[in-house]
């Protein structure tokens, strides 16, 4: 072979090996990258099991989410754990495609941050959506198995630690002045006062054991809905009694007749987050 062709030939060997190993540099850098996407994806699924169930995802079907400050901080300081292992993953090495995940992924939490910045956290409820309509879960879930029912029970029976938790929350809002127009707030009592039932079989709760499938026997229907009863009697009414009395007596005293971003601390930067957000 003249040397002129063994030198392409060692040339063109060195290329291929090359765009080999950057290939496969870039296949670990995508592979580290979507792991970091799963994982993330479930630390948030396990953070908020209401979504996850609602989603399909049964893992934490026994379980409310933590509302509370600490909890929310605990979730932020989890947040810049993962942008910190974001930052290790070389954007560079990896596909067009993958580098528009990354930045969208990266954004994303950049956002989470700096909404933490400013306590929205302390008023991320209203009357559309709060633990005052927590029952309405129910009507998203499936209900085919003993243990789905099983599973709702233990979430019902978990109802005063969860409101105990978003009391704290509320709390903490009052203190830092971050709460809702009274005009807003105004409507909870009578969605916290529909929870309140003399007749347990006519709780939201209890909506589920009002029917069941073909597959679970008469013996298991009764016992469940025995303990579905007794636990809308002695932990969810009680629970939502205990809150009403706060909410009234407590927290709606201390909302703002006025409406406006303006009347919160760092209401403007709050206001411009939630623009560019």
């Amino acid at each position: 072979m003249r040397w002129w062709a063994v030198m392409m030939l060692c040339a063109f060997s060195s290329n291929f090996i090359s765009a080999q190993n950057h290939a496969q540099v870039g296949t670990e850098k995508s592979g580290a990258l979507h792991e970091l996407f799963a994982a993330a994806w479930d630390y948030d699924m396990q953070q908020n099991p209401e979504e996850a169930s609602s989603l399909g995802d049964r893992r934490w079907n026994d379980r409310w989410s933590d509302p509370s400050p600490e909890g929310a901080a605990r979730r932020n300081q989890h947040n810049q754990e993962i942008l910190a292992q974001l930052a290790k993953i070389d954007r560079s090495k990896l596909s067009k495609a993958d580098q528009l995940n990354y930045d969208l992924f990266q954004k994303r939490y950049a956002d989470r941050l700096e909404q933490f910045k400013y306590h929205w956290y302390l008023m991320d409820f209203n009357q559309r959506d709060g633990p005052q309509t927590a029952d309405t879960l129910g009507d998203a879930l499936r209900f085919e198995t003993v243990k789905d029912y099983e599973d709702w029970l233990i979430r019902l029976r978990k109802v005063p630690e969860y409101l105990d938790r978003f009391t704290a929350l509320l709390r903490q809002g009052m203190k830092e002045r971050m709460v809702h127009p009274r005009v807003i707030m105004e409507r909870i009592p009578g969605q916290i006062e529909k929870q309140i039932v003399s007749d347990p079989t006519q709780s939201g709760f209890y909506r589920p054991f009002r029917h069941f499938p073909k597959g679970i026997s008469a013996a298991d229907q009764q016992r469940l809905t025995e303990q579905a009863k007794q636990a809308v009697e002695q932990q969810i009414v009680p629970a939502f009694t205990k809150l009403k009395q706060f909410f009234v007596n407590e927290y709606l005293p201390a909302c703002d007749t006025q409406v406006g971003a303006w009347q919160l601390p760092h209401g403007e930067e709050l206001y411009a987050y939630f623009i560019r957000h």
